[in-house]
């Protein structure tokens, strides 16, 4: 039964290596199940027995790389002390820096924001990665109104428009720098284009108590 299992889940990596490969070289609308299994040296049933479908595997495919660090940036968010800034800044800082120097990463990004094609056989993961912005805003949202009313940044700018914004900063960031790698240097430019984003939030904030 442990061989068993184990096997299972060697041909499930196996099976996620092939993908990550194959959206990544012809783009995720034009690969089928079929020449991901090829790949995998495996046949389609194989496949059929591990996922539903298309959008299951690249949601999996997903998923292996997004959920450690989606678990960390949760647990941030889940804080309001003094240094609960700081730690969301470090982590966008390093998440980007994790992004250069992994393949893995940059792969599955690259198939997502750069070889998602929108039709109507998407449309489960399109509808995946809204919900996913939207709870991730939201718990911005709710982040920096906590940080506001205890003073750690300003007030100067709505909660929801510091969630959006920081959303869509970061998804420019990635986007632009798996486009374009070779403008950036890497991990200088990524921090201090980040830490240029977080600087205004601490104008204004109350001094801690205590100080002057």
């Amino acid at each position: 039964m442990r061989r068993t299992k184990e096997d299972t889940q060697k041909t499930r990596k196996a099976i996620l290596e092939a993908a990550e490969r194959v959206f990544f070289d012809q783009g995720i609308a034009r690969t089928t199940l079929e020449q991901i299994a090829r790949a995998a040296g495996l046949t389609r049933g194989a496949i059929y027995w591990h996922f539903q479908n298309k959008v299951d595997l690249i949601n999996a495919v997903h998923a292996e790389v997004h959920l450690p660090m989606e678990e960390v940036f949760f647990r941030i968010l889940d804080g309001e002390d003094a240094d609960a800034l700081r730690r969301l800044e470090d982590h966008c800082a390093a998440s980007f820096t994790q992004l250069h120097s992994d393949e893995r990463s940059r792969r599955v990004y690259g198939i997502l924001l750069l070889k998602c094609e929108y039709s109507e056989e998407m449309s489960g993961l399109i509808e995946r990665l809204r919900a996913s912005k939207e709870r991730v805003t939201v718990e911005l949202e709710n982040f920096f109104q906590r940080l506001q009313k205890a003073g750690r940044i300003g007030n100067a700018t709505p909660p929801r428009v510091l969630a959006l914004g920081l959303y869509a900063f970061m998804l420019g960031l990635y986007s632009d720098y798996l486009r374009y790698p070779d403008l950036y240097r890497v991990p200088e430019d990524g921090e201090a284009l980040i830490r240029h984003f977080f600087a205004p939030l601490k104008v204004g904030a109350k001094p801690a108590e205590g100080t002057t």
